[in-house]
């Protein structure tokens, strides 16, 4: 008896592992989806981008400043570590798609995840009610 309780309450700890698990790859998830949204919205504004368009520029806390575009082809990309380098409309555009392929293979590899721990977890309510089974006749 005092086993059967033992491995039950094993059972409920990795299933509270994996859930607590899961939510955290559901928070990811949905940092990579607004992560992506905002390279789509970047990608579509870099495609608009023409010499002498107004825009409004953000400086920082929320504030904006309206101004005018100059040279649209020489922009400042962060490469990563807060590193720029200059670059043209279409590298820039080719960098931000190549980083929304690598946030796309960042996606199904937490998806897979999220499958093994679906899987797992069916796995223990099995495994649980066969204990709950075993349990019942000696009762």
């Amino acid at each position: 008896m005092a086993e059967l309780q033992e491995q039950f309450e094993m059972l409920a700890a990795e299933a509270s592992y994996h859930q607590h698990y899961a939510k955290e790859i559901e928070n990811q998830m949905k940092a990579i989806a607004q992560v992506e949204s905002e390279m789509d919205r970047t990608i579509q504004a870099l495609k608009n981008a023409k010499d002498d368009n107004t825009s409004l520029f953000n400086i920082g806390s929320g504030v904006f400043i309206k101004g005018q575009l100059k040279d649209t082809n020489k922009l400042l990309l962060n490469v990563g570590a807060n590193v720029f380098v200059e670059s043209s409309t279409q590298d820039s555009i080719a960098f931000l798609t190549e980083k929304k392929k690598e946030l796309e293979d960042a996606k199904n590899d937490l998806i897979k995840s999220m499958e093994a721990i679906s899987n797992r977890l069916k796995e223990i309510d099995i495994e649980a009610r066969r204990l709950m089974k075993e349990q019942a006749p000696e009762q």
